[in-house]
This record gives C-alpha cells, sequence and structure tokens, in this order.
C-alpha cells in the first residue's frame, strides 16, 4: 500500500489507538467479557464516547449505554442510550457490565451489586475505578473528537493538499499529523530541529533559494529566539520587523537585541502590536519590499494573511507559517495563499515540538515559496 492509499484508508478509520496500559482487573474484566462473546453494557454519564470507543478497540461488542440522567441525544456512536429502569428490564442474555465508579461515587461495591444490580442479572459487573478512570482519561483528554470527525469529513480536502505536496517528506508529515488526530496517537513521523525552523527542513535542507538583502517580516518574535537564528546562520538581510505582541516576552526580546552588535542591532525594527486583520502593514513596510514571511502567533495567521493580502501579492514573499493552532489551519492557511497568487511550491516541515504537548504535533510549518525562489517543482 502506498503512501496515498494509507492516507485513504486512515481517514476512513474510527479506531483510538491505545496508548495506556490495560491490566489487573481491568484486563480480567475485559478478557472474561471476550472469552464470552458478553453482550457489554457501560453505565456511565461522561467520556460516553471514549468508553465505547475504547471498548470497540478491544474487540468487545458494545450493547447498550446506561445513564441516570436524562441526554438530548439518544445515541452514543451507533449504541443506544437507556435508563437504568430499561437496563433493569432487559431480558438480554450474557451481559457483562462495566460501570463508572467516578460518575457514581459507588463507596461499596459489593453492597451495591448485592443490591440493585443483582436485579441485573449479568455475567459479571466491574466498577472502573478512580484509577482505571484516571489512565483512560487523562490520556485520552486530548482526544480531539471535532478534529477527528473534521479531518474525516474533509477527505477531499486533504487528498488535494496531499497531491499538492511534490515532496515525499511533506506527504508524509500530512499523513503523520492527520493520524495523530483520527486515531488519537503520538505524533510519529520525523521532528526536525528547531534550529532550522522557517529557514531549512532538516540540517540545511534548503526549501528555498535564500537572498541577501532580505527584508523579513518576522511574526512572533518572541525573546528574539528565531532571529538570533537566522543571524547565526550568517544570513545578511536588509531589514527585519520583529512583531511580538507579549509586553513581557517584548521585554526579553529588547534585552536581547540590545546584546547584538551595533550593525545587526541597527536591522531590527522591533514591534510591540497583537496582530489581526487590520494591521496595517504598508505603513510600517513604509516602501520596502516584503521578501520573506513568517509567522507562529498562536491562531492569528490566517488573519496575518487577510491583513497582509495585497503585499503577498505584489512582493510575491517567501511564506513559513505554523499551521496547527486550530484543526481548521493546516488546510485554510494554504487554500487562502493559493486563492490570492499563483506559482506557489508547498510543502510542509514538522519541528520538535514543546513536552507539554503530548501529542507531539506542534511546530507544524507550511512553506509557500514563488516559483522564482523554488529549487525544485
Amino acid at each position: 500500500m502506498d503512501l496515498r492509499e494509507k492516507m485513504l484508508d486512515m481517514l476512513g478509520t474510527t479506531a483510538i489507538k491505545e496508548n495506556f496500559a490495560l491490566s489487573g482487573d481491568l484486563l480480567i474484566a475485559v478478557s472474561f467479557a471476550a472469552m464470552n462473546n458478553a453482550n457489554i453494557y457501560f453505565w456511565g454519564e461522561k467520556d460516553l464516547h471514549l468508553y465505547i470507543r475504547l471498548f470497540k478497540d478491544w474487540d468487545l461488542k458494545i450493547h447498550k449505554v446506561v445513564c441516570a440522567l436524562p441526554k438530548d441525544f439518544k445515541m452514543v456512536d451507533d449504541v443506544e442510550i437507556i435508563s437504568p429502569e430499561n437496563l433493569f428490564t432487559d431480558e438480554t442474555p450474557n451481559k457483562v457490565l462495566f460501570v463508572s465508579a467516578i460518575d457514581y461515587s459507588i463507596k461499596n461495591a459489593h453492597a451495591f451489586w448485592n443490591g440493585i444490580m443483582a436485579k441485573v442479572l449479568p455475567l459479571a459487573c466491574y466498577f472502573i475505578s478512580a484509577r482505571d478512570r484516571v489512565s483512560m482519561a487523562f490520556n485520552h483528554e486530548l482526544f480531539d473528537i471535532d478534529s477527528m470527525f473534521y479531518y474525516q469529513s474533509h477527505k477531499k480536502d486533504l487528498m488535494e493538499l496531499f497531491d499538492l505536496f511534490t515532496d515525499y517528506t511533506s506527504k508524509l508529515a500530512l499523513y503523520h499529523y492527520v493520524e495523530s488526530y483520527v486515531t488519537n496517537c503520538i505524533y510519529k513521523g520525523e521532528q526536525i530541529s528547531t534550529r532550522w525552523k522557517y529557514f531549512f527542513g532538516s540540517k540545511y535542507e534548503r526549501l528555498y533559494k535564500h537572498l541577501d538583502g532580505e527584508c523579513w517580516v518576522n511574526c512572533g518574535a518572541s525573546s528574539g529566539d528565531t532571529i538570533f537564528s537566522y543571524l547565526s546562520l550568517n544570513f545578511k538581510p536588509k531589514k527585519i520587523y520583529a512583531f511580538e505582541g507579549s509586553s513581557e516576552n517584548y521585554s526579553v526580546l529588547l534585552e536581547n537585541i540590545s546584546r547584538l552588535p551595533t550593525e545587526k542591532r541597527e536591522l531590527i525594527e522591533p514591534i510591540n502590536e497583537m496582530i489581526d486583520e487590520n494591521t496595517d502593514f504598508e505603513k510600517i513596510l513604509a516602501g520596502n519590499k516584503c521578501t520573506l514571511l513568517n509567522a507562529d502567533i498562536e491562531g492569528a495567521e490566517l488573519p496575518l494573511l487577510r491583513s497582509m493580502k495585497k503585499i503577498i501579492q505584489a512582493d510575491r514573499p517567501v511564506i513559513a507559517i505554523c499551521v496547527y493552532h486550530f484543526k481548521e489551519d493546516i488546510l485554510e492557511i494554504p487554500q487562502f495563499i493559493q486563492s490570492i497568487c499563483t506559482g506557489y511550491v508547498y510543502s510542509l516541515r514538522k519541528y520538535t515540538s514543546y513536552y507539554a504537548h503530548w501529542k507531539n504535533t506542534g511546530e507544524m510549518v507550511l512553506y509557500a515559496v514563488p516559483k522564482e525562489r523554488a529549487l525544485t517543482y
């Protein structure tokens, strides 16, 4: 199966990759249910979608979900929700009941079982403890159901983006990025050192022709780390417009810029401003032609592009822009660039995420390079 076929197959899956230890009493209960080909009932109020998908991933037959509190929906996935009263009169044979103890604060499971649950007469009843629940939910609470459904319902757009990339590395990065949301797994692809972010792919992998006299609009300058990285690579810019919206980060940026030699310090114009669709870049650039644009601005990347539409069309800069903050970014950002200018070559590279992103899906950068500065197309 080639990568394109794998991408299509992955977008059609509904499996969640197990990412916590299934062991001890829970493993015994799951195994018991599997051995008896049991009809699984789950009694809980929260995380219903999560539990159902986990049970299915364990190859268990999910028969009904039981909820004591009324819901404004009657199904979870393809499983019917019933009330406890329905459960007590349900004559389905071969039941195994899993109860979320955390939802009902069951202090004495044996008393509960000997009393109310005796009426149900299942093969067995297993109480999902607080520890089990923490193991499940902690590892899954970042499972983004909205993103999963979004990507699966935008299969056509994702495959168009897949085909837009001419290099295998970009296609593979897209595959692993979407896979992490559709199957709820950690990003499994290559992660490049952020030392090269915006300027190279992997170490010194050239994604575009670098210019002397670059006029660089650096959005999300933070402490100035990207500027220092750029200058350390011996590039020779004409001007760097360093935008940083956070006052705290901006103070650190100014302090760090002051450490540079005068001839480099004078190239940088720091700007403490939050970027949105109303940012007046024409006034800020004051006639200078933008040749390089990068952005990591916490989800404001699309408003940035909209505010720079005329400049991008006129100046045709290289664009290196983050596409991981919102689920739509991976599609809408390249679609917007395509809608406003032609003759661009696109690639995707994944840089090392901060440890806090357990999925490791952060630091995904789209490169849009005008053909006159592209190395291959």
